[in-house]
């Protein structure tokens, strides 16, 4: 078997041979052994024993994130051995599994082996209850995805309804047990392992049982029903996904309110190659030009969907909001030799906005990254939407330009709180079936040499929004009964308040839907709208399944106020959702019929 010390050295002559930012790869390949370890009885402890000693040593954020690595050791250990007795490679694997997911950071993930994945994730998720729940801003808990013929379904569990109890006990209390083994990426914030936690408290060994007590909307009673776990195919669970890839372009822009502001939606900062890296800035800047030179008064980042890449690119993507040159960030290594973790000893390299490549700066110190103004400049507001499934180089643009006064960060919640220094590998078996081990090298650091952005031992970090939106029962109606993009439209509010602009609407820019009357419905009711411009108008009525009931309105109308009665006598009593459409906006209500 190696020494550690091997594996220290060998460390810092591959990182001085592969020095590359945010896709610096440092491959610990076992090179004498690995493949003997694996054809004898112990062979799963011997390779296991190897990488919690490197990993242990070298993960820059061990004490930072307070990691007990004894009791990790203590909890783990046993049950690879056990599976190296048996000869399990499944229950080597989730027991691997366990260990890293018990590490809270996006960029600590465990790759390869899918055969063995695929079994052990089959055996605790793969079967499913049908739904999945949100937690309002008042605590509830609130189901927002029950499939039409799952087991919820069938027990008449319905979208809205309340959930009271899951076997007995307390929802909240139940959900705080529900294990994120196999989520796309390690929840590092305490606010991503809850949404994790929502999404997967529906999901099973398969034919596990589930008792539910649950409230639906419009009832008095609560319901009890006993669910049984069916094979779904994933549904839920990919109905309900968190990953930060996004398949679409990386960048994307528009004008938007009415040709007010602009917008942008980046998914990445990360290119195949230079060519690629280029395309991205250049897009990028395109758009903010087209912004300035059309005279748009604010604008809207969308950040919420980006898996992250060069951070070099993401300081040039901030310079083109600042005026002054700031630091964007100290890196930080680990280095084996002295046991430690220091400022990375070479400069940086910097992307320049005219030549479109890297260089570095022989009057910054090594090590460091600066924000730097480009050759354009937009000065007017910002609102950049951020999300969990914002991660790594991904979230640096929020964090530069939240420091901005002119500038607000919004969403439902914060980041995903992984902005460490990535890539290092692991190998724990070697390729072509290889199975590794993933994480940081190394943290990145404020001017105060403070780690910034990484969640601590709290699980508290990322980028925090300036403006919460707020989760209550319409907006979770407006989400997931109309599709409505919540967040962009409270930024755009928050954009109008920040002009003086008086412009109200309810769920989208242009429309004003108000309330039925009376409600609840008896016989009759009153429906009143606003447009503010011709176009092709809708009004429906649907269900608590989303079928259509009834359309009102149909046809193209000018602008201006209507009033349309609904005669409701024929109309099964319950909750029931009016959904307003005017070209490409909708508002979407729910009312109850008596």
């Amino acid at each position: 078997m190696l020494t550690k010390w091997f594996f220290l050295i060998l460390a810092a002559l591959l990182r001085n041979i592969f020095a590359m930012r945010k896709y610096f790869l440092l491959v610990l390949i076992f090179t004498m052994g690995i493949l003997h370890m694996f054809g004898q009885p112990n062979g799963f402890t011997a390779a296991y024993d190897n990488m919690h000693l490197l990993f242990s040593a070298s993960y820059p954020f061990g004490k930072w994130k307070a990691v007990d690595w004894n009791a990790l050791d203590s909890r783990i250990r046993p049950k690879i051995v056990a599976a190296g007795e048996s000869g399990d490679s499944v229950a080597f694997f989730q027991a691997l599994k366990e260990y890293v997911v018990s590490i809270p950071d996006g960029h600590v993930s465990l790759r390869g082996w899918n055969g063995p994945k695929a079994i052990a994730m089959y055996r605790q998720i793969g079967g499913s209850y049908g739904f999945a729940v949100t937690r309002l801003g008042d605590g509830r808990i609130i189901v927002r995805l029950v499939n039409p013929g799952s087991p919820a379904a069938g027990a008449g569990v319905t979208f809205g309804a309340q959930v009271l109890e899951i076997n007995d006990h307390p929802v909240q209390a139940v959900l705080d047990t529900v294990s994120v083994l196999w989520t796309e990426a390690i929840p590092a914030t305490l606010e991503c392992k809850k949404m994790y936690q929502e999404r997967l408290i529906g999901r099973a060994p398969l034919g596990q049982a589930m008792k539910i007590r649950f409230l639906n909307r419009g009832v008095a009673d609560p319901i009890t029903a006993t669910l049984t776990a069916v094979d779904d195919n994933y549904a839920t669970y990919n109905q309900t996904s968190m990953t930060p890839l996004d398949p679409g372009p990386v960048v994307t822009s528009k004008t938007i309110s009415q040709g007010r502001y602009g917008y942008i939606k980046l998914t990445s900062e990360h290119g195949d190659d230079s060519a690629a890296v280029r395309k991205i800035y250049t897009d990028f800047r395109d758009a903010i030009a087209g912004f300035i030179s059309q005279g748009l008064r604010g604008m809207v980042l969308d950040m919420r969907v980006n898996a992250g890449g060069d951070d070099a690119l993401s300081a040039a993507f901030s310079g083109l909001f600042y005026k002054d040159t700031v630091l964007y960030e100290y890196q930080t290594w680990y280095n084996p030799a002295d046991d430690s973790i220091e400022i990375w000893p070479q400069p940086i390299p910097h992307f320049n906005p005219v030549t479109l490549q890297g260089y570095t700066n022989p009057n910054y110190p090594v090590g460091s990254l600066f924000i730097e103004p480009q050759l354009i400049n937009f000065d007017k507001p910002v609102m950049v939407l951020v999300s969990p499934r914002n991660i790594s180089s991904g979230e640096g643009i929020p964090m530069a330009l939240q420091r901005l006064s002119e500038c607000k960060v919004v969403g439902f919640h914060g980041t995903n709180g992984s902005f460490g220094m990535v890539e290092s590998k692991i190998y724990i078996s070697l390729p072509p079936d290889e199975l590794y081990l993933r994480y940081p090298y190394g943290q990145s650091l404020d001017k105060d040499f403070k780690i910034q952005l990484d969640s601590d031992s709290t699980m508290t970090g990322g980028v925090i929004p300036d403006l919460r939106v707020p989760l209550n029962d319409s907006v979770i109606d407006q989400l997931y009964i109309d599709s409505t993009d919540v967040e962009l439209n409270y930024a755009i509010k928050e954009l109008n308040a920040m002009l003086g602009i008086n412009e109200y609407h309810y769920g989208s820019p242009g429309l004003k839907l108000d309330p039925v009357y009376p409600d609840p419905v008896s016989s009759s009711a009153t429906i009143t709208y606003r447009l503010e411009e011709t176009s092709t108008v809708s009004l429906a009525i649907y269900d608590l399944c989303g079928k259509q009931v009834k359309i009102l309105v149909d046809g193209t109308q000018k602008s201006g106020s209507y009033t349309v009665i609904w005669n409701a006598r024929e109309t099964n009593p319950g909750v029931y959702f009016y959904r307003l459409t005017a070209g490409r906006s909708s508002i979407v209500r729910k009312c109850i019929v008596l």
